[in-house]
């Protein structure tokens, strides 16, 4: 007997249509959704040329405010009144100050022994005397000269007084005819001569009396001449006792305890405490934009004090420019010579001005370009800056308010203009 194929059957039951669809639709509607959410991360990074880790970069945020342009410069603390001494004469110096030691104004501090000095002195002086004794003497001398020649005038006076009366008698003889006419003419001449006489002695009297008057003038003027040549030696002595031209310390000696010295060779240096200055190096690129009397800030031991710019030199080693500054007040305490300092010089001064961190980025497009950040996007974008002070630096265009930037060095991107930040 043959089996039917009942046993093999199957029974099948009816499809649904809808189970079908979500069965399809579900995965699809997935795939959608994930697409979606991934798109600003894939557009992220078909966008970006670079990938930068952000430990590699430095940012910093646009600021609006107050902007000070300054120059950075090292100084030196330098005494602006340090005079040396220096000897006033040839001889043996000893020195009575060391070096370090506190000097007030006008305490001797050293002493040159010179015998060829005080020898001169000595010698001056007693021609000096000499010159008064030979003074005196022709004032004496003068006033002899002076009595001969009133005497000589009053002689020749009362000879012409005589004549004169010999002359009247004459006269009268002659009209009585008791003298000749010989003896008469003989009376005129007598009274003429004794005229002439007396005049000369008038007259030479005059000239004797200027004479005596230019030759005593003479040697009143050689010993008023004199006396300001053992004067200014006189002077001269006095400076081998040295004495400190200002309050302060001995910084160094320039020759040793004893020894011979020269005229004018050094001898020690006087620093004075209270007047403080610091020596700067100014680059010759900025020399023409300060000026003397600028405002400045000296950084000592952490803090800034106030200075001014005094003085600028006028030549130029080694590309850059000395200039000094003085505290606009006392000194720090405590600094010292030759102490190296750090320094600012204000240049300009601005307010409401857009401005950064001052930081390396300008190296890599010569600062007309930067980075600025969003949403973990950096994008190359064209800028324009203006001053630079030590720590800041102007943005005139290209930014603004807020917007993050970078600032580090970015010459390892090259050439890109995106970098995504992850």
């Amino acid at each position: 007997m043959i089996r039917d194929t009942s046993s093999q059957d199957v029974i099948l039951e009816p499809q649904n249509k809808t189970k079908k669809w979500l069965k399809l639709g579900l995965p699809i509607v997935g795939l959608i959704i994930c697409l979606s959410l991934a798109y600003p991360s894939v557009a992220k990074w078909s966008r970006a040329d670079v990938s930068v880790d952000p430990s590699r970069i430095r940012t910093a945020t646009v600021i609006r405010g107050e902007f000070i342009r300054d120059l950075a410069m090292q100084g030196s603390i330098v005494a602006a009144n340090s005079p040396k001494l220096y000897a006033p004469a040839i001889g043996t110096v000893t020195l009575m100050a060391n070096p370090g030691d506190a000097v007030k104004k006008g305490q001797q501090i050293a002493a040159v022994n010179s015998p060829e000095l005080t020898n001169r002195l000595k010698q001056e002086q007693a021609k000096l005397a000499s010159l008064g004794i030979e003074l005196e003497r022709k004032g004496i001398e003068a006033k002899q000269s002076k009595m001969k020649s009133r005497q000589q005038v009053q002689l020749e006076k009362v000879v012409l007084e005589a004549a004169k009366r010999e002359m009247r008698r004459a006269e009268q003889s002659i009209k009585i005819k008791a003298i000749s006419q010989l003896d008469y003419e003989k009376a005129i001449d007598d009274l003429k001569r004794s005229q002439l006489k007396y005049q000369f002695a008038v007259e030479q009297a005059e000239l004797e009396k200027e004479n005596l008057a230019f030759e005593l003038k003479t040697l009143e003027f050689e010993h008023s001449q004199y006396k300001l040549q053992v004067e200014n030696t006189q002077r001269l002595v006095g400076e081998l006792k040295i004495l400190a031209p200002v309050s302060g310390i001995v910084g160094s000696w320039s020759v040793d305890q004893k020894a011979a010295v020269s005229l004018n060779q050094p001898l020690m240096t006087v620093v004075d405490l209270s007047a403080f200055q610091v020596e700067i190096d100014i680059p010759e690129a900025y020399a023409d934009e300060l000026g003397i009397g600028m405002l400045a800030m000296v950084t000592y031991n952490g803090q800034e004090y106030e200075a001014q710019i005094a003085t600028i030199s006028p030549e130029v080693t080694n590309n850059v420019v000395k200039g000094r500054l003085a505290f606009s007040i006392q000194p720090p305490p405590g600094i010292k010579q030759n102490q190296r300092v750090s320094g600012r010089v204000i240049i300009d001064q601005k307010t409401d001005v857009l401005y950064v961190p001052r930081g390396s980025f300008v190296q890599h497009h010569g600062g007309r370009k930067a980075f600025v950040i969003d949403s973990g996007i950096a994008t190359l974008r064209d800028i324009t800056l203006g001053s630079r002070s030590v720590n800041k630096i102007e943005i005139i265009s290209g930014l603004a308010e807020g917007q993050e930037i970078i600032i580090s060095n970015t010459d390892f991107v090259r050439e890109a203009e995106t970098l995504i930040l992850n």
